[in-house]
């Protein structure tokens, strides 16, 4: 077995999630939505962009999760303050 170097495997990495630019042929990132050479628009190929419906389900979680420290918290102030 071949040992390889932090360096080398990063790269392997990298190299994985690139593909040409369709206009200009440069490697770009799999989630680039712009090749950063030519500055014209690429459609990602390793992207999905998160759907309305699931962002609003971790934002009501999220003001929730939230309100419900908010609360514990003046709680809590309330109660030592004693």
């Amino acid at each position: 077995m071949k040992k390889t170097t932090i360096y080398e495997d990063k790269k392997a990495k990298i190299e994985q999630r690139t593909h040409a630019c369709p206009h200009c042929g440069y490697p770009v990132l799999d989630h680039m939505t712009e090749c950063p050479r030519c500055k014209k628009k690429i459609t990602p190929t390793g992207y999905v962009p998160m759907s309305d419906e699931k962002i609003k389900k971790i934002r009501w979680i999220t003001y929730s999760i939230g309100a419900v420290i908010s609360i514990v918290i003046i709680v809590l102030i309330i109660v030592f303050r004693k």
